[in-house]
């Protein structure tokens, strides 16, 4: 090294400039690019959802989940959420209806609301 010419020192500074840029650039591009990858990949584990593993129990997917909220938005007779509203409202009207036959009763026959 001690007889290295101004050029081959100069040829060398190039060099070494060159892959510190590279090094740098590469740095400067993981870091988003990794980010991404980890946003990515909660996404997907939200949308498909996560298998059970020791001390986790299973996380359903997004779909698995919309089933299962669309199925209770339908009338099955067997306690969906549907069934307890329409009974919910069935006997609200009957609670009304005998709360006007009983005003009605009351005032001779006619309902003043």
């Amino acid at each position: 090294m001690v007889g290295m010419t101004l050029e081959q020192w100069a040829a060398a500074g190039v060099v070494l400039g060159a892959i510190l840029s590279a090094l740098t650039l590469a740095v400067t591009v993981s870091r988003p690019l990794r980010r991404l990858a980890r946003q990515n990949e909660e996404f997907r584990q939200d949308w498909y959802g996560v298998p059970p593993r020791p001390g986790h129990d299973a996380v359903p997917g997004v779909p698995e989940r919309l089933r299962r909220i669309e199925t209770e938005l339908h009338p099955d007779g067997r306690g969906t959420l549907r069934d307890a509203v329409n009974d919910a409202e069935r006997r609200l009207k009957d609670v009304e209806s005998r709360l006007d036959d009983h005003l009605r009763a009351r005032r001779g026959g006619r309902l003043d609301r």
